[in-house]
């Protein structure tokens, strides 16, 4: 008679000698069930709703800063995907169940790899972990003062943190074990974890600590053995396959959450789905093909008017409206911006920033939950506050991030609506810092000399300039207070960005046509307009058709630095708003005005007027190239960042949200700039 053993498989983490040089996956536990050490409580309808979100959610190294920095991740803080999430129900090591997750870490982020390797090799897992990012509404239980998480609006990330508070921990490297002797009996790898407890062949395993059965004594005397026979071989393939049996079982059992949570079929076919396969070893085929006939069934039967809002295609990634987009819908709508109807909808604006502050936040002197309903210990509101949930080490309300991104689309709309004609005659270009940029002018050759034969050639050389400027940060703080909220001032709020943009459209138009009227020192030492040499760009008659005939012949005889005319003609006339008019007259008159012989006009349609508000004298007027044929004005913006940037500081603890209650909004441009060249550019006077 046989005795039963119960046998211990260790599982194995490679040192990385033979890693897949395409990337790496581990299997993580995400989120674990109950309460966090940030308060947070989870229980399995938020833990399903995780997993669900999950899948291809990027996964970064460490959380954003702040919340302003969410939406604009760096690419070289993205350290791999996550896929095959799943929910795990109550079991030994996970008591309120949990959410496991495969995370495939990108080549890029070897540093990360070689991290997760030693900790686990020295028996250190706990060095790093994993924490969510999200947007959820919870409830404050009143018993046990606990934030019991009722829903998950949008999962932002789920990243590699150093402390986690959630229960988020790295479980097993996935990659090959080292190959047997027999390739058939060797056992998947991505079910081996460390201390998994599996019957074996006595050829492969050891015995446990706690086991009955013990091993003879090598070095005494021969012994009778009294122990039953040693199994034959077909017991051992029996046993065998009694564990592959089971681990395809829980293999389907796996795969059929899965499916069943990506599924949209009603509650009632899942469940009868679940038991219909419950238990049992199916392939991934038969399942698929029961799910598609039971939604072609719910299309037949909507189609026949006998069910109404079953449709059972399942929405395309992007398509799914999370309630964080719906709230931001209702802000961007309150600052009167289009919002794409055609997938969310209408979406009523929120009426006041009242409205939008108790409906974010919750907060109870501004929401009146003295009105909320109670459910044994927990409050409840069907208008919870939604909140930016991080498991790591700090949780920040969401009411100023989605603020902020509302007025920053409302600034961007009214400064690109802003007029900017002076980017019609000036070089536009990214630069990478503030340091000294220097824009060098080439000298040019002359006529190219005659060679006689079997002479040498004549070398000559270039002289060169340059052009240099300095890019400075220009920008402005503007608080919202607690009272304006209070008081519900909505008007004021709204004003913030439109007049952010007008300010930041103005300064930066000031700056360019600064370049013009204040006639500054250029890169050789002299002022840009001279009458004479060394530049020979300045008239002495008021703005007429004659003058600038005279303006065009001097531009024309303008030289290179071999003394070459370049034959530069102009492509804009700018004036001040003074001479809006005598400007529209010279180049859209047939005739030469004031003319009494009718003499042709050779300025209509010779240049394209440019009016502008910031040139303060009444009488100057100029004449500019087109900067593709020659440099004129160079305007560099830091970082490429043309538009200026809307910044929020909310942090409770710090700034002015903590000593004043303010939230403070931040707009930010920086830019710099330098006349390149003279020679595209002209004065009248």
């Amino acid at each position: 008679m046989t005795q039963d053993v119960t046998m211990r498989v260790d599982g194995q983490i490679r040192e990385g000698q033979n890693l897949d040089a395409q990337g790496h996956a581990v299997r993580v536990t995400i989120i674990q069930g109950g309460q966090s050490k940030n308060g947070f409580t989870y229980g399995e309808v938020t833990l399903q709703a995780i997993a669900h979100l999950l899948e291809g959610a990027h996964a970064y190294a460490d959380h954003a800063r702040n919340e302003s920095d969410q939406s604009t991740r760096s690419v070289r803080d993205i350290i791999g995907f996550y896929h095959d999430a799943c929910y795990i129900p109550p079991c030994t090591d996970a008591p309120l169940g949990r959410v496991d997750a495969t995370l495939h870490i990108l080549e890029g982020a070897d540093w990360l790899w070689s991290i997760i390797q030693e900790a686990c090799s020295l028996g250190r897992p706990e060095l790093i972990g994993l924490s969510i990012d999200i947007f959820g509404q919870w409830q404050l239980n009143e018993a046990s003062k606990a934030k019991e998480v009722t829903s998950v609006a949008a999962l932002n990330s789920c990243d590699v943190v150093t402390h986690p508070s959630a229960g988020g921990s790295f479980r097993r490297i996935l990659h090959s074990l080292p190959s047997s002797q027999d390739e058939t009996h060797s056992i998947p790898p991505t079910y081996f974890q460390q201390g998994d407890i599996y019957p074996m062949p006595d050829n492969t395993s050891h015995l446990t600590e706690n086991s009955s059965t013990s091993l003879p004594d090598q070095t005494s005397p021969r012994q009778e053995d009294t122990r039953d026979p040693a199994p034959p071989a077909d017991a051992n393939e029996q046993q065998f396959n009694t564990l592959l049996q089971q681990l395809k079982l829980e293999r389907a059992q796996l795969a059929l959450e899965r499916r069943l949570l990506e599924s949209v079929l009603p509650e009632p076919v899942k469940t009868t789905i679940r038991t219909r396969y419950q238990g049992r070893i199916f392939e991934q085929s038969e399942l698929d093909a029961d799910l598609k006939a039971q939604q072609e069934m719910l299309a037949a039967l909507t189609a026949t008017g006998l069910i109404r809002g079953n449709s059972y295609e399942k929405p395309a990634i992007g398509q799914m409206i999370t309630e964080a987009e719906k709230i931001q819908a209702a802000f961007d709508r309150m600052f009167d911006l289009e919002i794409d109807a055609t997938r969310l909808g209408a979406i009523r604006p929120f009426g006041s920033i009242r409205e939008a502050y108790a409906r974010v936040t919750g907060d109870p002197s501004i929401a009146g939950f003295s009105e909320r309903s109670t459910l044994g210990s927990i409050r409840v509101s069907e208008n919870a506050p939604i909140a930016r949930i991080t498991e790591a080490d700090t949780t920040t309300a969401s009411f100023s991030y989605l603020l902020g991104t509302s007025m920053n689309k409302r600034l961007l709309k009214d400064y690109q609506a802003w007029p900017a004609e002076w980017m019609r005659f000036c070089t536009i270009v990214p630069i990478r810092d503030f340091k000294q940029q220097s824009r060098v002018r080439l000298g040019a050759f002359g006529s190219l000399p005659i060679v006689a034969e079997d002479s040498a050639y004549t070398a000559v050389s270039l002289t060169d300039s340059a052009a240099t400027y300095v890019p400075q940060k220009r920008g402005n703080l503007v608080t919202v207070s607690r009272e304006v909220i209070v008081n519900d001032d909505l008007q004021a709020i709204k004003q913030i960005p439109t007049k952010l943009a007008v300010s930041a459209a103005y300064t930066l138009a000031e700056f360019v046509y600064g370049f013009l009227s204040s006639n500054p020192a250029i890169y050789d030492g002299s002022v840009l307009f001279t009458s004479g040499a060394p530049h020979a760009n300045l008239g002495a008659a008021a703005l007429s058709s004659a003058a600038m005939q005279s303006g065009v012949t001097a531009m024309r005889e303008q030289t290179n630095y071999a003394g070459k005319r370049l034959g530069l003609r102009p492509r804009y006339l700018v004036v001040p708003a003074e001479l809006e008019w005598t400007s529209m007259v010279i180049t859209k008159s047939a005739g030469v005005p004031g003319s009494a012989n009718n003499d042709i006009n050779p300025m209509l349609g010779y240049v394209t007027p440019v009016v502008s508000a910031q040139l303060s004298s009444t009488t100057q007027w100029f004449m500019i190239a087109d900067p593709r044929e020659v440099d004129t004005i160079e305007v560099g913006f830091v970082g490429g960042q043309v538009n200026p940037a809307l910044f929020i500081q909310d942090s409770p603890l710090f700034g002015l949200n903590f000593t004043q209650d303010a939230i403070s909004f931040k707009v930010r441009h920086e830019y710099g700039g330098a006349v390149v060249d003279y020679r595209g550019l002209y004065r009248g006077i």
